[in-house]
């Protein structure tokens, strides 16, 4: 559990410096568009990344908006597979479907282990009320 959130910050961080790499590479050329459009809120994760990984039980309202954004993310760059008809997706040799192919994967992983993430932060949410709530029931009597 402990390397789920130092392993997901570092993803982050690897995927974001990958996307400003390739927006310094690419420059104008005719798939450029697809990746600014990937880009852009591509910031929010690492920084979602940083604070569960800091506090993760204080944080915890990242987790919802953290998975929200990583499931609509899977599902758009599903439907930029099918449109860019990348039915062959793990056997193109096209640079940008392979970037993509290591994103769908790598977003996979941080979905699950962002769902493993909340599940941890709700059971010490729980055992952390219910010890407050017998130092209470203690004091009022």
């Amino acid at each position: 559990m402990r390397i789920l959130k130092p392993s997901l910050f570092v993803y982050e961080c690897v995927r974001f410096t990958l996307f400003i790499l390739i927006i310094l590479i690419l420059g104008s050329k005719q798939q450029f568009s697809i990746i600014i459009v990937f880009t852009a809120p591509c910031i929010l994760f690492p920084l979602m990344a940083l604070f569960i990984w800091l506090d993760a039980v204080r944080n915890k309202a990242y987790l919802p908006l953290f998975l929200a954004g990583k499931c609509i993310y899977i599902f758009a760059l599903i439907v930029w597979f099918i449109l860019s008809k990348q039915a062959k997706m793990f056997t193109s040799n096209d640079s940008v479907a392979n970037l993509a192919q290591f994103i769908l994967s790598g977003d996979l992983f941080t979905l699950a282990a962002v769902l493993v993430i909340k599940n941890d932060t709700n059971e010490l949410t729980e055992k952390y009320s219910e010890k407050n709530e017998s130092i209470i029931d203690t004091e009022d009597r």
